[in-house]
């Protein structure tokens, strides 16, 4: 492959509209590519846009390996040759090593593109003020591109394994992980006291916060109150959680403080007490809850899917199949939340609206029945199991066609 200028994303603090992503080749910034990612800024969140632009990357890095600036080829409002798609849909399908990337990816890269072509199209029909034929034919043109994309990206999609489910876990499962993962379990995966003690406290707060992978790293030890009503305190996202993490961390959430029980209160205080401070190194502070045992710095994002990852292989598939993985824990505490709120009869709680708050999502988002859902489920098979029962117990004589005229 030809050598072609490397295409790098930078987040820029501007004077008047805070962070922002920037695409750059060779030190260059890319004007279409970041006019669009500008008009996405005013519509989509800024982890959002920066993870379209890499996708765009992508693209700008294929056209610059054909000798053919990407920019180039659209300023003509042209249709893109069968044999230029499907090379461009093989790049978008592939990881940096080579392999097929996933398919939630594939599908993610393709809105990135579609997106961008779409803005593209109208970008050069406004600045070439075409005529009305010519932004007819222009508009056959960037349809046709989009349609074949799509037919080439889907077809080399379905080659790769579908995603495994981020499903919650049921009671029996919890309670294996939750075994798995005890300090004193002589079966803990994990080599030291503190590394121990660490992921349990870890595993708990997940379970009963809610948290996403990206907000539990974010924890500070002021975030953390064990007074009688103990509560952590997840913040709103700013622009200093977004230039203190590099590896990614979620920021999408809605500030909360959550009280937590009395039993996570004393793990997190021994945790803290006792074991925190083995992680850190001299001169290198560090206000984090959760600390690396590799740095003294803040866990990382990623390695709480290695910690997963590493209970689960010790697990083996005989006693646990269900993939264990960040989002299916914050699944799992929805629905023990759920449960929970269920059954205590509170006639003030309002079960939706306490967990919009508990998950950190707006009161009307769709996310607390679909995060819920198992344990909807389970409440709809006590119902249906509990009018069984009565029936046989002749307690509900009823039959189901008395009530038709004529019976």
């Amino acid at each position: 492959m030809p050598v072609h200028p490397f295409c790098e994303i930078r987040v820029i603090r501007t004077s008047t509209s805070g962070l922002r992503p920037f695409l750059l080749i060779g030190s260059t910034p890319v004007i279409l590519a970041n006019l669009w990612a500008e008009d996405l800024l005013h519509k989509s969140r800024l982890n959002t846009v920066e993870s379209y632009l890499r996708d765009v990357a992508i693209a700008y890095e294929w056209a610059l390996s054909r000798g053919a600036p990407l920019e180039t080829k659209l300023e003509r409002l042209a249709v893109f040759s069968s044999m230029e798609l499907t090379s461009l849909a093989q790049c978008l399908c592939a990881t940096k090593q080579g392999s097929n990337a996933s398919q939630s990816t594939c599908a993610r890269r393709l809105e990135s593109i579609k997106s961008f072509i779409d803005f593209s199209f109208e970008h050069y029909v406004e600045l070439n003020r075409l005529s009305l034929m010519e932004q007819i034919q222009a508009d056959k043109n960037k349809s046709k591109n989009l349609r074949n994309l799509q037919k080439k990206m889907h077809r080399i999609a379905q080659q790769s394994e579908p995603p495994l489910p981020s499903t919650a876990l049921n009671s029996d499962e919890q309670l294996i992980l939750k075994s798995a993962l005890d300090p004193d379990n002589p079966k803990n995966p994990f080599s030291t006291p503190e590394l121990k003690v660490r992921n349990y406290c870890l595993f708990l707060v997940m379970i009963e916060t809610l948290s996403r992978r990206g907000e539990a790293v974010l924890i500070e030890l002021t975030d953390v109150d064990l007074g009688p009503s103990p509560t952590i305190r997840i913040k709103q996202p700013n622009d200093v959680n977004r230039e203190r993490r590099r590896d990614g961390a979620s920021l999408k959430t809605l500030g909360r403080e959550i009280p937590i029980s009395m039993s996570l209160a004393t793990v997190l205080n021994e945790y803290i007490s006792q074991y925190r401070g083995k992680f850190l190194k001299p001169k290198r502070p560090c206000t984090a809850l959760f600390v690396s045992s590799r740095d003294g710095r803040r866990l990382s994002a990623r390695t709480i899917n290695t910690i997963l990852r590493t209970v689960a292989a010790n697990l083996g598939l005989k006693n646990f199949s269900t993939r264990i993985h960040p989002h299916g824990l914050r699944s799992t505490g929805t629905n023990v939340a759920r449960k929970r709120f269920e059954k205590s009869g509170h006639p003030s709680i309002n079960i939706k609206d306490s967990l919009a708050y508990l998950g950190g999502w707006s009161p009307n988002s769709g996310s607390v029945q679909r995060y819920s859902r198992q344990s909807i489920s389970d409440r709809l098979g006590e119902i249906i199991r509990s009018s069984d029962s009565l029936k046989s117990q002749g307690e509900i004589n009823e039959n189901p066609f008395t009530d038709r005229v004529g019976v």
